[in-house]
């Protein structure tokens, strides 16, 4: 199961930027990626990923998103900056892959946002 979001960067609480290396500025949206599979312990473990893709605009702008994995405690995610304009549709192609090779699952999400 792969849980995603896309927010604007003066969203994220100051203390959770700074904890994750996340520079807040109102131009520049976060996407976070998270991988998690059913194990004996946990119904939905994280597990490492690697997460490739892009974000497209209306206009067809491809920018390409650079992940990099975060591991916190039982908490494994990517993140990834992205430039955005004020009410600027955004639509991301990623695939996300278990770091172990084990299976790939495309995905695909429209996200708007707002400058400030």
């Amino acid at each position: 199961m792969v849980h995603y979001s896309a927010v604007n960067s003066l969203d994220i609480p100051a203390s959770v930027a700074r904890d994750n290396g996340i520079a807040r500025d109102g131009e520049t949206a976060i996407v976070m990626i998270t991988l998690q599979k059913p194990t004996p312990e946990a119904p939905l473990q994280a597990v490492a990923a690697n997460v490739s893709g892009s974000a497209r605009s209306l206009m067809g702008e491809r920018k390409t998103l650079e992940f990099r994995r975060v591991e916190r405690a039982d908490s494994i995610y990517s993140l990834a900056p992205v430039p955005i304009d004020d009410e600027q549709t955004l639509t991301f192609d990623l695939d996300v892959t278990a770091a172990d090779g084990s299976a790939t699952v495309p995905v695909r999400f429209n996200q708007t946002f707002f400058t400030r």
